[in-house]
Order: C-alpha cells, then structure tokens, then sequence
C-alpha cells in the first residue's frame, strides 16, 4: 500500500459549503427535475431517516452500547445515510463492546438489490489507522443524495452530502466503466480495495487499488485516478461533521 493512495483520498481541507446540485437533473428518458430546496428541506426535517424507537427524547444517546450487535449495526448504516449527524455519530467507540466495524463483504451485501440505493462504494482500509471511506448515492425522485463518511479505528471522524443529479451520477458510471473490475467473492484480503454494490446494472464487484498501478507502483492508473478525483473534486460536498 502506499502514502500516495492515501494523500490522494484524504479529504480536501476546505470543503465547498454549497449543494452540487447541478441545475435539473433527469430521469430515464423523460424529462425530471430536482427540486432542490424542496428535497433539502425534506432531508434536514426532523422526520427524515427517523427510527422512532431510539430518536426520541427518552432514548439517551450513551444507550447505544445496550443495544444488540444487530441494532448497533442498524443505527451504523442509518449514520452513513444520513446527511448530517444523528444522536448517536460521535459514541461509535472501538474500544467498546458490540461496536460496529467497517467490513466490506456485509457493505455490499447490506446494499445489494436495494433499489433506492442507486449505488454504493466503500474504500478501504488505508493506513490512517485503517480508516474507510464510504459512499452512498439514494435515489428520491428526481434528485440524489450523496453522502460521504470517513471511519478511522471505528469512529466517524468526517461527514458529508450533496444533492446531485443524474447526469452527476451517469457521468460517475463512465469513469468506472473502464476501470478493472473484480467478481465479488468471500475474500477477506486486508489490501487496500473499494467494493461497490451497483443496483443500477444489478452487479458487485471489487476494485485491487493495490494492483491498479502505473509501472512505477506508487502511482495510481488514470481511470482510478479519474474516479478519485471525482469523489474528491466533482461533487460538492457540504461537511456536516468533522
């Protein structure tokens, strides 16, 4: 594994404070359009993501570690969907019992066949003390919704979204067309990959950044740094949690 991968997909240190929206978006082949103050008002509503049971007043934040693994993990996938914090971001704790860890197989697993998960990619794990990070694009209508998590020793140490449109995801399916793409199977290799759950094309798949190299080994192919830089730079993240 080397630094530069690493250098490459740290978050920017200032993060754009706007929505890339992009203008209209489109659905299929008729004509759609992102009404985005309407949909971002529906994600910062109180109602948006609500699990009634442990978002209520009475259901204290310190409770999450008397929760079953399985809710643990339940609340950890809500976390990297939301857009914002939830009560319960900042508590997620390697040290403590029942914590949830980042594992790739159960990612795409969880987000295979969802359909209103368009798509979702989690990258990992890098030697920032083996840190992951994570991606998941919803479809709602004619609008999408990023959002961006960054989880180093199994905390969020970063958080992000954006409201993106469907030419913002088409054009992310064309840079992952040409890159090398690897059948899910039940490797548990610790090289540094990104597995991604692609319910738009029905498929799983795994990409070796440790072999994506130039002859050089420390540079990566153009089409990963393509996608890179379109995680990083093409989308305007609006930081919610850092």
């Amino acid at each position: 594994m080397t630094l530069r991968i690493i250098r490459t997909l740290l978050l920017s240190a200032v993060v754009a404070g706007v929505i890339g929206c992009g203008g209209d978006g489109s659905q299929n082949d008729d004509a759609c359009s992102c009404d985005t103050t309407k949909f971002l008002y529906t994600i910062r509503s109180g109602e948006f993501n609500r699990i009634p049971e442990y978002d209520t007043i009475t259901f204290a934040a310190g409770k999450l570690y008397d929760l079953s693994a399985n809710e643990n993990k339940r609340l950890w996938y809500r976390d990297i969907e939301n857009p914002d914090t939830t009560k319960f971001t900042r508590y997620w704790n390697d040290y403590l019992p029942n914590n949830y860890h980042a594992d790739h197989l159960d990612f795409v697993n969880y987000y295979e066949n969802k359909p209103e998960t368009e798509i979702a990619f989690q990258f990992g794990p890098n030697m920032d003390l083996w840190a992951y990070h994570i991606f998941v694009i919803k479809k709602s209508g004619c609008c999408y919704l990023a959002t961006r998590s960054y989880f180093r020793h199994a905390r969020f140490v970063y958080k992000a979204f954006a409201i993106i449109d469907k030419s913002k995801v088409d054009s992310l399916y064309a840079i992952l067309e040409p890159i090398s793409k690897i059948p899910m199977d039940a490797d548990s290799s610790w090289r540094y990959r990104g597995y991604f759950a692609d319910n738009r094309n029905q498929t799983k798949f795994y990409v070796d950044f440790e072999t994506e190299m130039e002859a050089d080994h420390r540079t990566p192919k153009k089409e990963v740094k393509s996608l890179y830089n379109f995680v990083d730079n093409s989308i305007k993240w609006v930081k919610t949690y850092d």
